[in-house]
């Protein structure tokens, strides 16, 4: 192959990019709206379904009796180092939900719905 076939964007796909880079607004994407729209219901209902799961957990941690727990939704360095303890549930939750939130906060700003 020589340099000047290298250059030269096969057909299909590399054509249309080539074209689509030299020329943006030729540039033609599907948004995909229905199938984001439906992503985003499937990510808030998880994170209802999360949020409903830490009320609890803290509820049962504050009432508990063991160590720290019932300071857990009080004092943040009582739930972090609840790890040495047998109880990590509400902190378990807490990070999924972060790792939820960020997804969701992402998608959801950047995404062509809003």
């Amino acid at each position: 192959m020589t340099t000047d076939q290298c250059s030269i964007p096969v057909e299909g796909y590399p054509k249309l990019a080539s074209h689509m880079g030299k020329y943006p607004r030729c540039s033609i994407y599907k948004r995909f709206g229905a199938l984001n729209s439906l992503n985003l219901l499937y990510m808030q209902a998880e994170l209802i379904h999360l949020e409903k799961k830490l009320r609890r957990l803290e509820a049962v941690d504050l009432a508990s009796a063991e160590g720290n727990r019932s300071i857990h939704s009080k004092d943040w360095y009582w739930l972090d180092n609840s790890v040495s303890e047998e109880n990590t549930d509400q902190l378990e939750t807490v990070l999924t939900i972060r790792d939820k939130l960020k997804e969701y906060s992402l998608f959801y700003l950047f995404s062509d719905l809003v």
